[in-house]
């Protein structure tokens, strides 16, 4: 199959086969792009207002400004072209009865004000599959779907399950008391929307986040593609949690969303939750980490004690930098001395034209 924006859709569907059976093919992967040789113009804001066009509804206007994108941007390597039909990372808990919010002075996000006040008057947490904001989601979803089929796929959302969808819903200052004075109610909680993953899951990926059996992408985290079912799985509230609570609140809810997936990639996010990776790398069914530092710390690239304990536990390891130190072709060339090349996918990396791309592709090849 021949993807109009990813020419060597079928090439590269070879490398990502190879990567998920924990094999090099040639090369590690690549995560990098540029725009075509004579392109000179200047696009609108295709993505950060993403979240506020999808739930508003500017869903023709949205998917315009990425296809005029998409035509002009060279996919050179191993990422696959693909737009997530996201409402914003607190949709989850707008599925249970929160209401979205954004602001006008702030756009480029969506939060959800908590509704828990009385446990008494939510528990069993129940998903009503009517609930008007899960509907508008597969609606767009089925939008983007019929416009995607052969040019780019349709990725999966940004999820924010188990326990910072209870967040969402009772607010982080409740939710830290109530795993004190609560923990039974929170348990119960828990148990409902481990129950609802799989379902909610399941119609999202009937109504077209499986890209009629192509497999998935995630472009929140970088365009990674399976054939298979493939997700991303956080918990970023577990950075206010002990070990002891996350083990009994949140780990379990973790083993079965990654179970639940043929290949999978954990979001750790920031300091505070690395007191909790040896218990996240200890999940076997797990395929990649990605450690997220966080705002003020150094880049993920510079990590490498995380890097290579991931990798000793068999988990692959997404590597990028940020806006203040990306991560270059030489930084790779040091890296790839240090890393498995079976087990890590490189990210971001700031190129200006195919050939400068190949020259790093041939020389990993090489080397």
């Amino acid at each position: 199959m021949v993807l109009t924006y990813k020419p060597d859709f079928e090439q590269t569907k070879i490398r990502w086969r190879h990567f998920w059976n924990k094999e090099v093919y040639k090369r590690p992967i690549i995560l990098a792009g540029c725009y075509k040789e004579g392109i000179n113009k200047q696009f609108p804001d295709v993505f950060s207002l993403r979240y506020y066009r999808g739930y508003n509804e500017l869903w023709q206007e949205q998917i315009d400004l990425f296809n005029e994108w998409a035509e002009c941007f060279d996919f050179v390597g191993d990422g696959i072209p693909s737009f997530s039909p996201d409402f914003g990372p607190d949709q989850f808990s707008a599925f249970y009865g929160a209401k979205l919010r954004f602001s006008e002075h702030s756009k480029h996000t969506s939060w959800t004000e908590p509704i828990i006040g009385n446990w008494n008057k939510f528990l069993p947490l129940k998903f009503d599959p009517s609930n008007e904001t899960f509907q508008k989601l597969v609606a767009y979803v089925r939008f983007i779907a019929k416009d995607a089929k052969g040019k780019y796929l349709v990725s999966d959302i940004d999820r924010h399950s188990n326990i910072d969808t209870l967040l969402a819903l009772r607010g982080a200052e409740k939710l830290c008391m109530d795993l004190y004075d609560n923990p039974e109610l929170i348990e119960q909680a828990m148990l409902s929307l481990r129950k609802e993953f799989p379902l909610i899951s399941d119609m999202l990926y009937k109504a077209g986040i499986d890209n009629d059996g192509l497999g998935t992408t995630v472009s929140w985290t970088g365009g990674f593609y399976s054939e298979k079912n493939f997700g991303v799985v956080q918990a970023d509230f577990i950075c206010m949690m002990s070990p002891e609570m996350f083990r009994k609140f949140v780990l379990p809810a973790l083993e079965e969303e990654i179970e639940y997936y043929d290949y999978s990639y954990f979001h750790l996010d920031g300091p505070g939750a690395l007191k909790h990776l040896d218990d996240i790398l200890s999940i076997k069914k797990l395929s990649v980490l990605q450690w997220q530092p966080g705002d003020g710390q150094k880049p993920n690239f510079q990590w490498l004690e995380i890097l290579k304990k991931a990798q000793k536990a068999g988990k692959a390891v997404h590597v990028f930098g940020n806006s203040m130190q990306p991560l270059t072709a030489e930084i790779v060339k040091k890296l790839h001395k240090e890393l498995d090349p079976t087990l890590v996918v490189y990210d971001g990396i700031p190129i200006k034209d195919r050939k400068e791309f190949e020259n790093l592709s041939s020389w990993l090849e090489k080397n």
